[in-house]
């Protein structure tokens, strides 16, 4: 099945604006047995017709969680059909669920088990990429959610690696809209495998609701997801959340250093006699570094290329996640430094 000529065209530009397949990349699909990513398979296999012989390869890999709701067996003939490389994960989730989940709700317990056995095929199989399914539709309900429900502006990344830094994630369908996969796919006859698993319908379906004022939105606003996608692109970085996040953390730190200041002020009222030497002795400090260090790191980044101040800073900030997991975990079980 060919996909349609509209569906390629966006598709190779996203590929192409972010840089997403190099050569002798080993491509590995996450493959749910649904619409966008059977959809995004058969794009990838048109999509290696435009690359010389060997420029990139592809596999495919499919996570069963083990519940009655949700069978994607028939995928493996499916993929033997077309001789690509498949692999079928059994990963019991369901019942790992009663053992292993705190505080999460199935479905997200759910996702990230199925990421990290897609991680360990990667790692398992020597596959340097991982290719998800998320398409714009996905992308711009994540970025409302994100501000709406937790105050984040954020949305699903372009092409990034992950903290370990062997497995890279990218989506090639991030400007492609859902009705794209979904009339290809149905059209084409693909083996399309709808999943019906009750938790997920017993869950709040907040994404639900925002796609229905999406849609509500977009009859009055023809151009509303082109022009959340140009919104978008800059949080579609790598980089984007580390540089918002050292925002959010230098004005964070800003408002605590006032709110001591105020503290502090408060304190000094309260004595008597409101001494000057006193009042003097209580001032908060609000530089950790002298203008000396603070000079010399500036010029140093000033130095760097726009492209390597942001590999530089997200070095760091994958640095203090490592050392706060490694904190956590030593927490966790009860490990004193």
């Amino acid at each position: 099945a060919s996909p349609p000529a509209k569906l390629m065209k966006k598709l190779k530009t996203a590929v192409t604006e972010w840089g997403m397949i190099k050569e002798g990349d080993r491509l590995c699909l996450g493959l749910s047995g649904g619409k966008d990513s059977l959809a995004l398979l058969h794009c990838l296999v048109t999509l290696q017709k435009f690359y010389p012989p060997g420029f990139f390869t592809l596999s495919a890999a499919t996570v069963d969680p083990g519940t009655a709701a949700f069978n994607p067996k028939p995928l493996i003939p499916y993929m033997a059909s077309l001789g690509i490389t498949y692999h079928y994960l059994e990963t019991p989730i369901f019942d790992m669920a009663g053992d292993c989940m705190t505080g999460d709700s199935i479905c997200a317990f759910c996702s990230r088990m199925k990421r990290g056995s897609l991680y360990s095929c990667c790692r398992d199989n020597g596959y340097n990429v991982l290719v998800l399914g998320q398409h714009l539709d996905d992308l711009a309900e994540s970025f409302l959610m994100s501000m709406m429900y937790n105050g984040i502006m954020r949305t699903m990344k372009a092409n990034y690696s992950i903290d370990a830094g062997d497995v890279r994630v990218i989506r090639p369908l991030m400007y492609c809209r859902e009705k794209m996969m979904r009339d290809f796919s149905y059209a084409a006859g693909l083996p399309v495998i709808n999943e019906n698993c009750p938790a997920c319908f017993e869950e709040p379906k907040e994404r639900h609701r925002i796609k229905k004022l999406l849609a509500k939105e977009e009859i009055l606003f023809p151009n509303l997801y082109s022009c959340l996608s140009n919104a978008m692109k800059p949080l579609m970085h790598e980089s984007a959340q580390d540089v918002l996040s050292v925002i959010q953390h230098q004005v964070m730190d800003k408002m605590n250093m006032s709110r001591g200041r105020i503290a502090a002020r408060k304190n000094l009222l309260k004595k008597q006699g409101k001494d000057p030497e006193v009042e003097e002795a209580v001032k908060v400090e609000e530089a950790p570094l002298s203008d000396t260090e603070m000079a010399a790191q500036v010029e140093a980044l000033s130095k760097l290329s726009n492209e390597r101040l942001l590999q530089e800073l997200s070095r760091r900030q994958q640095t203090t996640r490592r050392n706060n997991s490694v904190k956590e975990n030593e927490s966790i079980l009860g490990i004193e430094e």
